[in-house]
């Protein structure tokens, strides 16, 4: 039998199961060394020292926020409200409590790509005061974010409210830098894609999981800090999207009003 083991090939296929749970090993112990940055490198072509510090740590910050307790509960929290959230497209019927189960990495496999960051002008970006992110390079390893400096300039915010709204897209791009895999990338969480549109969706309408990721861990972020009560996330979250980013109503609540919705917002975007 032992003969017939390395003459069918079997063994082959063995040793390639092997190397591979091998690297996923060690992908998985370099992303959980404790102390860790979730991002490898902050860049720009002129980017100051104190621009880097604070995109460091706003990024620092949001991967915080959706490591914690509270963002899960709070996400979790919306199966009622939104039993159907578009992850990717093969995956768009997933209840808030499965996608906060990926985000918390208690899912088998899943895990952040560690990521390059670049700080862009709004110059430099056809869409604008934006971000993005998702993989890089051939071995499925490692992912890549641009943040534009008006992110940076609603970080720098003394308004609590806008400062939030840099946590929540420094989240959203998080999530696309969730892989459901350990060794290749899988995105996790997809939402547009060149032309500005999600193609194919079964469930038009419903919350996109990377921008309810990001108002979730916007407004549990200023739970943290006070500014919203544990009963005002629902709302909050609403205020801010969950099929889109309603990034005009970031500058909507510096008379310290509640951040729940009321009369005379600005609209909301249309849904992705």
């Amino acid at each position: 039998m032992t003969k017939a083991f390395w003459t069918s090939g079997a063994w082959a296929v063995l040793a390639s199961a092997l190397m591979l749970a091998w690297v996923a090993y060690q992908n998985r112990t370099e992303d959980q060394i404790a102390g860790a940055a979730p991002f490898r490198a902050v860049d720009g072509l002129d980017a100051t020292p104190e621009q880097r510090a604070a995109i460091e740590d706003l990024l620092v910050e949001a991967y915080a926020v959706l490591r914690s307790s509270e963002f899960e509960e709070n996400l979790s929290a919306l199966d009622g409200a939104y039993p159907q959230v578009y992850a990717r497209p093969d995956e768009q019927s997933l209840p808030p409590s499965e996608v906060a189960k990926i985000v918390s990495l208690k899912k088998l496999g899943v895990r952040y790509g560690r990521s390059e960051v670049l700080l862009v002008s709004e110059e430099a970006r056809s869409e604008g005061w934006a971000a993005r992110a998702g993989p890089v390079g051939e071995s499925g390893r490692y992912a890549a974010i641009e943040l534009s400096r008006g992110v940076l300039e609603d970080y720098r915010s003394s308004d609590v409210v806008e400062r939030s709204c840099a946590i929540n897209v420094a989240a959203h791009e998080y999530a696309h830098t969730i892989s459901l895999t350990p060794v290749v990338f899988t995105m996790a969480f997809r939402d547009t894609r060149g032309d500005g549109r999600i193609a194919n969706r079964r469930y038009p309408g419903t919350p996109v999981a990377s921008y309810l990721i990001g108002s979730v861990a916007q407004c549990t972020w200023l739970q943290k800090v006070g500014r919203v009560a544990r009963t005002e996330i629902p709302g909050c979250v609403q205020v801010f999207g969950v099929a889109a980013f309603n990034a005009s109503r970031c500058w909507s609540f510096r008379g310290g009003e509640r951040v729940t919705p009321r009369r005379g917002l600005p609209a909301a975007r249309r849904p992705l």
